[in-house]
């Protein structure tokens, strides 16, 4: 975004499409910055995110040379300049002019200028009909919908000069795919968003220069509607200094915007109000007051050498309960990852992210590290991990593997399957209820006098003098210090790089040290309450094994050349085979997780309601139609829909209820929710009405909590023609048959 003061206008660019989309507030105030009203407010710094650009430059660069290969003196390439440069960007726009009008293949840099509007478009390259297709490289791994408007706005430009523009655009991915799109269903949102940004524009009294008045934080600028995000380095300044709702940890925009409707502004205003606004379930706003309640009593804004320990108070004693008995074969485990580690595809489409550290402590806090620093290693480290784990189990059959947050389980299982390798068995130790995820216990038993619940701001409650106070205090740091490490390791500085790699370790040692002692924490508060341990669970059913058809086909692939035709055709059907039970493993243990967590950790995934009971009503209450075998009941349910959530007439979502659940259901340990499918009967703007079928006859007045997804169809015919096709393959051997499932897989 360029401000002309001699001209009184803002010049913005495709970036600002993304930048206001994020949070328009900032971008207003970022205006105000330009015309002197308000200071600058500069970004933290981020260095994954400045190394995310300089790979994403990279990116750009790896397909120009591409396009210099293939092209040679096609490709026109305009000089680099800046929107700054108005001499400069003149001759780049007239440089591009020329360009469009050329016999030329592909145009890198494209420039566009209008009074309101600057440009440089990646790419343009011909079509099959000789139209300029618009391309941005990304090194993202999919489609963002600002990436999309970025391309529209080219679109756009090339349609203001009558250039013939393709019916489509694309996007270059870091993982070497190309996603594309129709020009037909971006170009309407794109003009949607160019106008919002001109009303926002007009909104900034340009002409009152320096003299006018800021945007105000809280001020949505009437019909306008400002949005703010509440997240960035604008919105925190103004959240810190007005004492903003958003100080409250896990409180939710639509919550704020209910308490602030009802006069509720600061923390301070919650904490002292003695009841909740008219549409917000009691529980919902009682929680949300000990929060901030326990936030002012908490030390803070006091400069100290060292961090706190918040204020706590233990709200829900039984979901200590989910705590397993100490066993003396616990480990408690911590990966380091880099998800920017990318290595040339042997074959398909690039793999993205390493986790190059598996690390755990046991009970004597000893410590055991396995390194990965490409993914031939990472796969071994994986097998040595699960080798372990499997060894320690027969030694301590009721030992488990505690972690904070579901990273690790969810990595563990996405290792599995990008390698080939013992999926079933992590499976298994998924339903056999070995990971232990201390989180949802946390979030559930406790509130803690701090915004954030990551395990680094409950640690003064439990390290005592051993608190960390090193410079490797974040996440996102320790991957920038990795790469630094395998650049010295790369240049043969190996003491350098060993210096590195050892801090490394040591600061994941300390995650580990930090989730044993948080468990131990835990159990003694689990003890204060009288709570007894609870028993392991049964292993969950519907879960995914490989087939024996799929294990013989990975076999056959093995004992071939890797790189051989039929040895890489072999290894895809042995994946693609088994699509559709890995594909319902996925969802069943997605289901069982929201089974044992509280609503607040999964309420904003897709095709999930969060009921809010103050709306709901019973349109027809238990009664038996005719000729059915069971009681139903009809209810409107209302409450806040997860974005991207789509519900649809005739489907079967599950209503999760809270345990005790109000009919017979024979819960699992650990299981804080009941499941019960419902069927959807209309479809709502803010709901739906759905029926539902008593149990053994049984009936209740209870309301669900939440809707969640339901179960995916079953394959059937599908996966019997699939099965039938590996018996075909299987029977061939060692030849592959002459069919055209193999062709296409040879191909």
């Amino acid at each position: 975004m360029r401000y002309i003061p001699d001209q009184g206008r803002i010049v913005w660019s495709a970036s600002d499409l993304k930048a206001a989309a994020e949070c328009e507030f900032a971008w207003l105030r970022a205006i105000d910055a330009k015309l002197g009203r308000v200071a600058v407010v500069e970004d933290p710094e981020d260095l994954t995110l400045e190394r995310a650009g300089r790979l994403g430059d990279a990116h750009e660069q790896r397909v120009l040379e591409r396009y210099r290969e293939e092209y040679g003196a096609g490709v026109w390439e305009i000089d680099a300049t800046e929107s700054r440069d108005a001499d400069g960007l003149q001759r780049a726009v007239a440089a591009t002019a020329a360009a469009l009008a050329s016999d030329a293949d592909i145009v890198y840099q494209a420039a566009f200028s209008t009074d309101e509007f600057v440009g440089f478009a990646d790419f343009l390259a011909r079509d099959e009909q000789g139209r300029w297709l618009v391309q941005d490289s990304k090194l993202a791994r999919r489609a963002r919908v600002t990436a999309l408007m970025q391309l529209a706005a080219y679109v756009a430009q090339l349609d203001r000069l009558g250039v013939p523009s393709s019916d489509r655009v694309e996007l270059l991915l870091g993982d070497g795919t190309v996603s594309t799109h129709a020009v037909d269903d971006l170009l309407p949102v794109f003009e949607l968003r160019a106008a919002r940004l001109r009303a926002l524009v007009a909104d900034r009294d340009l002409a009152a220069g320096a003299d006018g008045a800021p945007v105000a934080w809280g001020d949505p600028r009437g019909d306008l509607d400002v949005v703010a995000c509440g997240r960035c380095a604008t919105c925190e300044l103004e959240v810190v200094a007005s004492r903003d709702l958003l100080l409250v940890a896990g409180m939710r925009p639509v919550q704020r915007q209910r308490l602030r409707s009802a006069g509720i502004l600061t923390i301070d205003d919650l904490a002292a109000t003695p009841s909740g606004p008219a549409g917000m379930n009691p529980d919902t706003f009682s929680m949300l007051r000990v929060q901030a309640r326990l936030q002012l009593e908490s030390p803070a804004g006091i400069e100290m050498s060292r961090p706190q320990v918040p204020t706590y108070r233990v709200v829900a004693p039984k979901a200590l309960g989910a705590l397993p008995r100490p066993n003396a074969g616990d480990i408690f485990f911590d990966f380091e990852g880099d998800p920017l580690y990318t290595e040339a595809p042997r074959e398909g489409r690039a793999e993205w992210g390493i986790d190059y550290l598996f690390g755990w402590v046991d009970l004597g806090e000893r410590y055991t590290a396995l390194w990965a620093h490409s993914f031939a290693e990472e796969k071994v480290a994986l097998e040595t991990f699960l080798d372990i784990v499997r060894m320690r189990r027969q030694q301590h059959p009721g030992m488990h593997i505690y972690h904070y947050a579901p990273y690790e389980p969810t990595h563990l299982l996405a290792m599995a399957a990008r390698h080939g390798v013992r999926e079933g068995e992590v499976d298994q130790l998924l339903r056999d209820g070995v990971f232990v995820d201390l989180y949802p216990v946390v979030r559930r038993a406790l509130r803690v006098g701090s915004r954030s619940y990551s395990i680094k701001k409950l640690e003064p409650l439990y390290m005592g003098d051993e608190i960390r106070t090193s410079d490797v205090q974040k996440g996102d740091d320790s991957i920038v210090r990795y790469v630094e490490a395998r650049s010295l390791h790369d240049r043969g500085e190996e003491a350098a790089a060993r210096v590195v790699f050892d801090d490394l370790a040591d600061y994941n040692r300390y995650d580990c040290v930090s989730t044993l002692r948080l468990r131990d924490w835990l159990v003694d508060r689990a003890r204060e309450a009288a709570l007894r341990p609870t028993p392991d669970a049964d292993p969950a059913e519907n879960a995914y094994r490989p087939s024996h058809r799929a294990t013989t086909l990975a076999e056959m692939a093995a004992s071939l050349p890797v790189d051989s035709v039929p040895a890489r055709s072999l290894r895809l059907g042995a994946a693609a085979i088994d699509y559709y039970p890995r594909e319902a493993k996925t969802f069943w243990a997605t289901h069982y997780l929201r089974l044992r967590e509280p609503v607040s950790l999964w309420e904003d995934s897709r095709d999930v309601v969060v009921i809010d009971p103050a709306r709901c009503r019973v349109v027809e209450d238990w009664h038996r139609p005719e000729g059915a075998r069971t009681d139903r009941r009809v209810l409107e349910i209302r409450g806040e829909l997860a974005p991207g959530t789509r519900l649809s007439e005739g489907s079967s979502p599950f209503a999760l209820y809270d345990l005790p659940a109000p009919y017979p259901f024979d819960a699992a340990p650990r299981w804080i929710h009941a499941d019960h499918r419902v069927s959807v009967v209309e479809v709502l703007d803010d709901g739906v009405i759905v029926s539902e079928s008593a149990v053994q006859g049984f009936t209740w007045s209870e309301l669900p909590v939440a809707l969640t997804p339901a179960s995916p169809p079953p394959a059937a015919n599908q996966q019997v023609a699939i099965d039938a096709w590996a018996d075909a393959v299987i029977a061939a051997a060692p030849q592959l048959p002459e069919e055209p499932a193999t062709d296409i897989l040879c191909r």
